[in-house]
C-alpha cells in the first residue's frame, strides 16, 4: 500500500503510481514553454573520470523538457578543463561549464571580493551559487532544477518528478526538495538518520513546537542534494558556504517564502551515491572532527544553532549540555528501531558500526556545543544575488562573457 502520509507544516509529494516518462515528458515540455528549466549539476574534475557521470549523461540525452544545462565545476587545471568540455559535449541541451577555480572566474571573484560580497571558497555552495549567478545574469530561466553529479542509480524520470511541482501551472510551489531511499543491502544515509533527524527531534524536545525546527523536522531527507527552486526565490536566497548547505538551504527558503509554497517530493528509488567515511578510526588516540562526516556533522550543528539563536532562542552553556545528552538517548533508541526495520526486511544490520556512528556525532555535536558556547558562531553565508547585482551593477555582463569565452576557447 503506497505511504500517503502528510507532515502537518510541509507538503509531501509521494509516488503513489508510475505515470510513463514520455506522457510526463510531454506535460512538461508543454509547462516550461511559460517556465524554461535550466539543470544546474555541481561537480568535482574528478566525477568526469568517475562512475556515475556517464551513467547520468546517457539519461538527460533523452530528456527534452530541459532548456539548458550549466555544469559548476572546481578542482581542475587547464588541460582537465579541455577534457570537461569534450566529455560533456553530447549533452543535447545548450549547456555551458563554469570553470570556478579559472582565470577568468577568478578575476570575477577577485571584484567580488573587492566589494565586500564573497571571495572563492572552495566547494559545492560557491559552485552552486555562481551557477545562480550565471542563471539570472542570461534571465532566461522560471525554473532551477539541481542534482548532485556522483548518482549511481540516476533515472530521467526523478527528473519529471523533481520539477513538475515548480513547473506545473496548477500547483503553486516555489521550491521542491528531494527525498528517497539509500537503502541497497543495508541501510546509507547515516548522517540523516543517526544524526540531523535525532538532533532536530533533541531541539524540538528542548524548546518545545518552535515553527522552523518542526518545518525541518518535516523533511523526510533534510540532506538531499537535489531540489528545483523557481528563479525568483533563487534570486532572493543566501548561498551557505559550508557543509551545511542542504539544512541551510531550507532555513533560507523558509525565511522567503511562505511554508505553503514549499514540498518535497518522492523521487521513487533508492539512490546511490559515493558513501563517506566517518572521520575517525576506532584506535585513533585524539580523533579529530575536521573531516569526514564528523565534520559534516559539526557544522550541522553551528548552523542549527545558529539558526536557532536568530529565531531569539538563548542557546547557553547549560542547555548545550542538556542537548548533547538527549541527542545520544534519541539516537540510541533510534539504533533499535532500524535494527528492526532492517530485520523485517532481510537486510543486514551493522548495530555495532551505527553505535560507532552515533559515539562520532555526539563527539562532534560536542565540539559544536563547545565553540558555539565559547565562541559563538555565524554561518557562512554568501549574500544572495539581488544585493551583489546591486553592489556590482555590471557584473552580468561580466559574468556572461568570462563563462562564454571559456566555453568558446
Amino acid at each position: 500500500m503506497p505511504d500517503f502520509y502528510q507532515h502537518r507544516l510541509v507538503t509531501t509529494l509521494h509516488q503513489l503510481a508510475e505515470p510513463a516518462f514520455e506522457d510526463q515528458q510531454a506535460q512538461l515540455i508543454e509547462f516550461a514553454k511559460k517556465k524554461p528549466i535550466t539543470l544546474v549539476m555541481p561537480a568535482l574534475y574528478a566525477e568526469v573520470e568517475g562512475p556515475a557521470l556517464p551513467g547520468i549523461l546517457d539519461h538527460l540525452e533523452k530528456v527534452k523538457f530541459i532548456d539548458e544545462v550549466v555544469i559548476s565545476m572546481n578542482r581542475m587545471d587547464a588541460g582537465q578543463f579541455k577534457r570537461a568540455k569534450e566529455f560533456f559535449k553530447r549533452l543535447p541541451q545548450k549547456h555551458n561549464i563554469i570553470w570556478n577555480d579559472g582565470p577568468r572566474m577568478a578575476e570575477i571573484y577577485q571584484e567580488l571580493e573587492e566589494a565586500s560580497i564573497t571571495g572563492y571558497i572552495p566547494g559545492k555552495g560557491c559552485n552552486v551559487w555562481m551557477a545562480y549567478g550565471h542563471i539570472l545574469s542570461r534571465g532566461n530561466a522560471g525554473v532551477i532544477a539541481m542534482h548532485d553529479s556522483d548518482i549511481l542509480s540516476y533515472h530521467r524520470e526523478m527528473l519529471t518528478r523533481l520539477c513538475m511541482p515548480t513547473v506545473h501551472p496548477n500547483l503553486d510551489y516555489d521550491y521542491c526538495k528531494s527525498y528517497y531511499g539509500r537503502v541497497s543491502d543495508r541501510m546509507y544515509g547515516r548522517v540523516t538518520r543517526l544524526f540531523v533527524i535525532p538532533l532536530l527531534r533533541s531541539l524540538l524536545k528542548l524548546f518545545g513546537e518552535l515553527r522552523l525546527l518542526s518545518y525541518l523536522e518535516g523533511f523526510r531527507y533534510p540532506l538531499s542534494g537535489e531540489f528545483s527552486i523557481s528563479a525568483d526565490l533563487a534570486r532572493g536566497v543566501r548561498m551557505p558556504g559550508d557543509w551545511g548547505l542542504e539544512v541551510g538551504m531550507l532555513v533560507e527558503v523558509y525565511h522567503n517564502t511562505t511554508v505553503r509554497k514549499i514540498c518535497q517530493v518522492d523521487l521513487g528509488s533508492n539512490f546511490e551515491h559515493k558513501h563517506q567515511h566517518l572521520g575517525r578510526q576506532v584506535d585513533d588516540p585524539e580523533p579529530t572532527v575536521d573531516k569526514g562526516l564528523m565534520k559534516m556533522a559539526r557544522e550541522i550543528a553551528l548552523s542549527l544553532f545558529a539558526s536557532i539563536s536568530s529565531e531569539g532562542i538563548v542557546m547557553d552553556s547549560g542547555v548545550l549540555k542538556t542537548l548533547r545528552l538527549t541527542y545520544e538517548r534519541i539516537a540510541k533508541d533510534l539504533i533499535q528501531r532500524y535494527h528492526d526495520d532492517s530485520t523485517v526486511n532481510g537486510l543486514t544490520y551493522y548495530r555495532h558500526e551505527e553505535a560507532e556512528a552515533v559515539e562520532a556525532f555526539s563527539q562532534a555535536l560536542r565540539n559544536a556545543t563547545q565553540v558555539f558556547a565559547e565562541e559563538g558562531y555565524e554561518t557562512t553565508q554568501i549574500p544572495n544575488w539581488n544585493r551583489t547585482f546591486s553592489a556590482v551593477p555590471d557584473l552580468a555582463e561580466k559574468l556572461i562573457a568570462a563563462v562564454d569565452e571559456d566555453n568558446e576557447g
